[in-house]
């Protein structure tokens, strides 16, 4: 019996480091907006009634079906679709694009086609649109990304991959991990929160 509940102890210790371990394919294609174009600032206190610009942001752009055979890092973007949630009172005043682009929807509900690709940085990040957007201050409830409706693919937003030649849209995910979790949010909400999951990480590196 002891040498059984030692095994499965074993077991569940290796389990265990093998998630830790193991390639997070769910951190490719990321959706995100950001107080700036670097991608590092999710989070920020305002004042009330106020203006300000929001970055929307494709982090990690993978094929995973490339037309090629196999999967590829995409280096270029020729399209993209999604909807922004906005917190109650807050507005999506304009949206523009990096480059000259026709969009078929309209600032909340953005379904774009570039005249040229964007092309993805060396930091495998593409900035899809920048929004000015007015604000009724600090709120938790933040700003959401959600499918178009209706959606090329079923209940997820997508962009094109410019280089593929066949089945070119790819899926994105919210950077939060869920359309149901905000993005992006005025105020200072979830800071000591992630202050400690990235230290409990930082355990396993």
């Amino acid at each position: 019996m002891t040498i059984g509940l030692a095994r499965m102890r074993c077991s569940f210790l290796l389990l265990i480091i093998l998630l830790i371990t193991a390639p997070a394919a769910a951190d490719d294609n990321r959706l995100g907006l950001f107080y700036d174009s670097a991608a590092s600032v999710s989070e920020i206190e305002v004042s009330p009634n106020s203006t300000h610009s929001l970055y929307l942001i494709l982090l990690d752009p993978v094929n995973e079906s490339f037309d090629g055979g196999g999967s590829r890092d995409v280096e270029f973007v020729s399209g993209f679709e999604c909807a922004i949630e906005p917190p109650s009172g807050d507005m999506l005043l304009t949206v523009t694009f990096p480059i000259p682009a026709i969009n078929l929807g309209g600032t909340d509900s953005i379904v774009a086609g570039y005249a040229t690709a964007v092309p993805v940085s060396s930091q495998r990040a593409a900035t899809l649109a920048t929004f000015s957007v007015l604000t009724m201050g600090n709120s938790p409830v933040g700003y959401k990304l959600v499918p178009t409706s209706p959606a090329s693919i079923s209940n997820t937003m997508a962009y094109v991959d410019f280089e593929d030649t066949g089945d070119n849209l790819v899926s994105m995910a919210p950077a939060s991990g869920s359309h149901d979790l905000p993005v992006f949010t005025f105020g200072d909400y979830t800071f000591e929160q992630n202050a400690k999951w990235g230290a409990v990480k930082s355990l396993y590196r």
